[in-house]
């Protein structure tokens, strides 16, 4: 388990950097990342418990970057990290089931989709548009859509 993390770790130090500057919103650019993300969803037991603890890695790791301590930087690490997982919800929402469990999940997936929306605009509104807002709604829509990504995993997984 020790190694896992540890090669985790080595991965988002040698692979984080360059993703945080990609970017391409095709999951063929983020392959890298979303793979890494699975390897530390696969650790994760129970996954709808254990596997939060995956989100944030990467935009932890892109933010101890000097250079990224602007509100413009640090809403581009929270959304190249969001892009990362979006690519992986859609990913696992691609394998939802046939027939009627199928329609329902892609009715539950046009509510949640508005809700993200609604619930991370949000902050613009709060803070009337300030610069704090910007990040704090890349941020919401990295962590919101990360939660989501895992339920869509598990789903998948639990067929």
């Amino acid at each position: 388990m020790k190694a896992l993390y540890a090669t985790l770790a080595i991965l988002l130090a040698i692979v984080g950097p360059a993703l945080a500057q990609q970017r391409d919103e095709e999951e063929g650019g983020w392959v890298g990342f979303v793979e890494g993300m699975e390897t530390c969803l696969a650790d994760k037991k129970p996954l709808l418990t254990h596997g939060y603890a995956c989100i944030g890695q990467f935009s932890a790791a892109c933010l101890k970057h000097a250079e990224n301590q602007t509100t413009a930087s640090m809403e581009r690490c929270y959304l190249d990290e969001y892009r990362a997982w979006d690519a992986l919800l859609n990913r696992h929402y691609k394998d939802r089931p046939k027939g009627a469990a199928g329609q329902e999940l892609q009715q539950v997936q046009r509510a949640w989709l508005a809700y993200r929306e609604r619930k991370c605009a949000y902050f613009q509104i709060h803070y009337s548009g300030g610069s704090i807002a910007r990040w704090l709604g890349a941020q919401c829509m990295m962590d919101t859509t990360a939660r989501r990504a895992i339920e869509l995993r598990f789903f998948a997984m639990d067929r």
